[in-house]
């Protein structure tokens, strides 16, 4: 069996129009929708095929951060519908034409955390696992490096939280 995929990019207008054309040509299986946080803007991403998994489509489209609005997809593929709820939690997005009820997160927990401007304080208040620390003794004493300075944990600005 051969597996043929084909890796497409369309403009946000043509995105619902691009996925039912390619489920009325036979990709009726609907594999994934994911979304990436570039500096462009968010790029979406949908991986649909053949029920034989022979064909497989990638259809992407870019999202300018300012607007972050894109056709649902969700009646075409249901199971599309979680998908486009949790990209729209944490990435910020809306689907319209989806319910846009939260799925994993509480609406108060600030923004969304997948986008690469949200510096996650969570990060700087506990203590970074990361970090090198420095072996404690049975009698408390600290051995190890102690001129060792304090790591950030990935994605903290040197300037956050500084007192």
């Amino acid at each position: 069996m051969m597996n043929v995929s084909v890796t497409e990019t369309v403009s946000p207008e043509k995105w619902r129009e691009r996925v039912l054309q390619a489920h009325d040509h036979g990709f009726v299986f609907f594999d994934f929708l994911t979304a990436i946080d570039r500096d462009s803007g968010v790029e979406v991403v949908v991986r649909l095929a053949f029920n034989d998994l022979s064909e497989s489509i990638s259809l992407s489209t870019s999202i300018n951060h300012a607007s972050l609005r894109l056709d649902s997809i969700a009646d075409i593929f249901p199971g599309a519908g979680w998908h486009e709820r949790e990209v729209g939690e944490m990435f910020g997005m809306n689907f319209v034409g989806n319910d846009m009820q939260q799925l994993l997160r509480h609406e108060a927990l600030g923004l969304p955390p997948m986008r690469k401007n949200v510096v996650l304080s969570a990060r700087v208040v506990a203590e970074w696992p990361g970090a090198a620390e420095p072996e404690i003794k049975q009698d408390g004493r600290k051995v190890g490096n102690p001129s060792r300075r304090r790591q950030r944990p990935p994605g903290v600005p040197e300037n956050w939280l500084q007192s």
